[in-house]
């Protein structure tokens, strides 16, 4: 596992839920701020920053996949934590290709169980699983190299 963006996902997912709270004007007013006083190490500030930003302009198509695959709970139901669990696995495994699906979900599983819930794994573990399999079924690519 990579150290740099295991720890940088922590801090985006922080991010990410600041700014589900506080809303938009956080992107520009708090976000830098607040992954500074997350990490002192630059390089992990800037897969944060990165990270936290490209899944929050992201969370539109993200929410929409993720209301498809989890119908009978809608996102804004979901707990703050675990929706942006979601959002940022759901970049991730779309959008960001040179890291392996498994280890995009296995972090996901990992931070629900350390942010969220006792039942926040398995939950974020099934959503995840379908939206990898949608995900690879529309593209046509497989997860063999």
């Amino acid at each position: 596992m990579n150290y740099e963006r295991a720890q940088a996902r922590r801090v985006a997912l922080q991010g990410l839920y600041q700014l589900d709270v506080q809303g938009e004007s956080f992107l520009t007013d708090g976000l830098q701020a607040f992954v500074s006083e997350a990490t002192d190490d630059p390089k992990i500030r800037e897969i944060a920053t990165y990270m936290a930003r490209s899944a929050w302009l992201f969370r539109t198509t993200a929410d929409e996949w993720l209301g498809k695959i989890a119908a009978k709970w809608p996102v804004y139901r979901m707990a703050t934590v675990d929706r942006n669990i979601l959002r940022l696995a759901t970049w991730e495994l779309i959008n960001y290709p040179q890291t392996p699906p498994k280890v995009v979900l296995d972090e996901a599983i990992n931070m629900g169980k350390e942010f969220s819930t006792a039942d926040s794994g398995s939950f974020i573990n099934g959503i995840l699983d379908a939206l990898l399999k949608e995900h690879l079924q529309q593209t046509g690519k497989s997860l063999n190299p």
